[in-house]
Order: structure tokens, then sequence, then C-alpha cells
């Protein structure tokens, strides 16, 4: 089993996301066994231009990007793993830009859309995968945001995803009150609140999916109302 945990947050090991991604990754390998391979790439390290909307990969030559950068290396790192984790912090209700430059240099991976009456309407998978394999591939969207909940928090990312990989065709790991998972003062308590994020990566290993009780147990935010919100005024 390969799995490939690729960092999106600019705070590269700082991050609170890191951290929860971590956790659920730890919980994997010890189900999955010793023979796991992790590979873990920090996206604010590599060089990756912006996608230039030339549609050249998809129909000059199909799946291959006319820009040579990084991201060469982690489209063949994609290929070359079973299970693909994408670590990062909620931006302004989006991808942080790092990460967005990285979805959208994959589109190489996808075929050309055809314009099939009412796919928009109905939501449905508007873009086939290029290559059989990627279908075979999982992808856990593991992320962090600086508020209470995450209910209603992630539509955007949500509806994006939806209609790249297809609705229910990925899973998210969601965290609210990324904050304190970085203070130094709560690393007690911090350490005994990620035990349940590799619990949950130990039922993913196990059935390959997260019960909705478990999903559910991952937003209990690790502080009380009061308690977040004197950390936010100070």
């Amino acid at each position: 089993m390969k799995i490939l945990l690729i960092n999106g947050s600019l705070r590269g090991d700082y991050s609170s996301s890191l951290k929860v991604a971590h956790a659920f990754v730890k919980g994997m390998v010890e189900e999955y066994g010793a023979d796991t391979e992790v590979c873990e790439v920090a996206l604010k390290d590599k060089r990756i231009d912006h996608c230039h909307g030339c549609f050249v990969c998809w129909k000059t030559t199909p799946g291959q990007c006319c820009i040579h950068d990084d991201m060469d290396e982690l489209r063949q790192m994609v290929m070359d793993s079973d299970i693909i984790v994408e670590s990062f912090p909620l931006y302004f209700f989006g991808l942080p830009s790092k990460l967005k430059a990285f979805t959208d240099r994959m589109i190489s991976y996808v075929q050309e859309y055809r314009g099939n009456p009412g796919d928009e309407e109905n939501h449905r998978f508007l873009h086939n995968m290029r290559y059989p394999e990627l279908e075979k591939k999982k992808l856990i969207l593991v992320s962090t945001c600086g508020y209470e909940v995450t209910d209603n928090c992630y539509d955007a990312v949500f509806a994006e995803f939806d209609r790249i990989c297809g609705e229910g065709k990925y899973t998210t790991v969601l965290a609210p009150q990324g904050g304190p998972l970085s203070e130094q003062g709560f690393a007690e308590k911090v350490a005994r609140y990620l035990e349940k994020f590799k619990e949950a990566g130990h039922e993913y290993a196990r059935e390959g999916c997260l019960s909705e009780r478990t999903w559910n147990k991952l937003q209990r935010p690790l502080l009380g109302p009061v308690s977040y919100t004197h950390l936010r005024a100070h």
C-alpha cells in the first residue's frame, strides 16, 4: 500500500491540518501494516506554475501538459500511489492558492468535457478519467478551519471535488478550531484530541470509508465556546 500525503499548507510543518493528517495516516499505517509506504510532499517547496488554460493537454498532446515544472514529478507520484491524502487549511472558504494551482494542473488527467445535456443541472460527473488506474485510487481530503463548526464552511470545496471526482468518490476528514492545535499551551489536550483521528484512520483502512458516527465524532471541537472565544480574543 502506497500513501501520498500532500501538504497544501503554506505553513509547512507548522500546519494544524498536517497534525490531523499525520494522526489519520498513522492510524491507516498501523492497520495496513509495516509494508505500507508513506511519501509526504510539501507544495510550498514545489515550483507549480498556474494553468494557462490553453487546453493543449486535451487537444494537442492528450494527457501531457505543455508546462514543465515540479508538476511532472507530482503527477507521477499520484500515479504511483494507492491513496492520496490532501491536507490543507480552509482559506476564505476554498483551497489555499498553491493547492488550487496543483488541482488546476491535474486537469490533464481527465478527458475533455463533451457537453452532455442536463449534466450541470443534475450534478452528474462532468469528466471521465483519462487513465483507468485513476478510478482505483482513493482520495482523502483532510482540513481544518478557524470556525467553531465545519457546517456550511466547505460547500465550495465539496462542489469543486464533486465535479472533479464525482459525488461520493472521495472522503473528507474535517476539524473545526484549527488554531489551538498549534498552541503550545494545549499540547496534552491536542495529543488526546488527535487520538480520535488516528482511530478514524484505523476505521478507514478496515472499512474503506468512515461511518456517520465517526464522522460526527470528528466534528466535536477541541475547546468549548467560552474557551475558544477567550483564546481568539488574546
